[in-house]
């Protein structure tokens, strides 16, 4: 929560550049309430379960292909066979291979990132299990296979990723969890703020509520921005709730940059129930 005065100090002033803060306008009772569980009868946010995603489909296939188990290595991943097959066979968004594994002569698990991701929100969601060396199907994982339910396989897997699994996992920065901890509240402000192109720099002062250490970050914004891109918007990408673009680097030609927007999947999955202040300004 804020503190009475936040956006008043020298500090948060400089780094939010100008930008206002799209949080602000919200009353209190519903930032609060952005802030609950999914399990929570209050929790303001509704996900619709007819909608599909980049993440459903891969996953169906994943967990297609577990009806029969499939062998473990000896550390508990997936075998090199296996990466090698689901390399050819998935669809991700925004994941060039040739770019990923540019430093890997061999392939393991955790080296690709979409594979490690989705296994890691299929055992949150519970679809998943480890027995006697083999990663097999659940009986809630047996029954989304048999009847093919994209729209709950999609539902499950966004309630594992964002509110059951710590995503700084993924990506070794600082400052965790944030602004996971925050992330009811950063996606009703991205169904407010990201309806044009925007660099995760921008997104990260009109969607999140700095902490300390990003705000004492020398490069006001460049932290925050990639904590938010790997935390937040690169996995809602995933779910196919935001547009991806990529653009060269003026500089690096190994780095590439990404802007996000808000693709039409995202108001047809999420609906919120929240009030807005009367006023100008909101919460302070």
């Amino acid at each position: 929560m804020v503190q009475p005065g936040f956006l008043s100090s020298a500090d948060v002033q400089a780094w939010l550049n100008g930008v206002h803060p799209a949080w602000t306008a919200l009353d209190f009772e519903s930032f609060c309430r952005l802030h609950s569980d999914p399990d929570d009868p209050a929790f303001p946010i509704s996900m619709s379960t007819s909608n599909s995603s980049p993440m459903a489909t891969n996953a169906m296939l994943f967990l297609s292909r577990l009806v029969d188990g499939a062998k473990l290595t000896a550390t508990g991943n997936l075998t090199r066979a296996f990466v090698a097959e689901a390399i050819e066979t998935l669809s991700w968004p925004a994941f060039d291979p040739e770019e990923a594994f540019w430093l890997h002569k061999v392939i393991n698990e955790r080296d690709f990132l979409p594979l490690h991701a989705m296994r890691v929100f299929c055992d949150r969601a519970k679809l998943i299990r480890v027995y006697k060396g083999q990663l097999r199907l659940t009986k809630a994982g047996k029954q989304i296979v048999a009847a093919q339910d994209f729209g709950r396989l999609h539902g499950e897997l966004f309630r594992a990723a964002f509110w059951k699994t710590n995503l700084a996992y993924f990506d070794g920065h600082p400052l965790a969890p944030w602004p996971q901890g925050d992330v009811g509240l950063v996606l009703w402000c991205l169904s407010v703020s990201a309806h044009r192109w925007q660099s995760p720099h921008m997104l990260v002062r009109s969607c999140t509520v700095p902490i300390n250490g990003i705000l004492e970050d020398q490069y006001r914004g460049e932290l925050g921005g990639y904590i938010l891109e790997h935390r937040i918007l690169r996995p809602v990408s995933w779910f196919g709730l935001l547009d991806v673009e990529t653009l060269p680097h003026p500089e690096f030609k190994t780095i590439k940059l990404r802007r996000y927007r808000k693709a039409p999947t995202f108001d047809q999955f999420l609906s919120f129930t929240v009030c807005l202040e009367p006023h100008e300004g909101g919460i302070q």
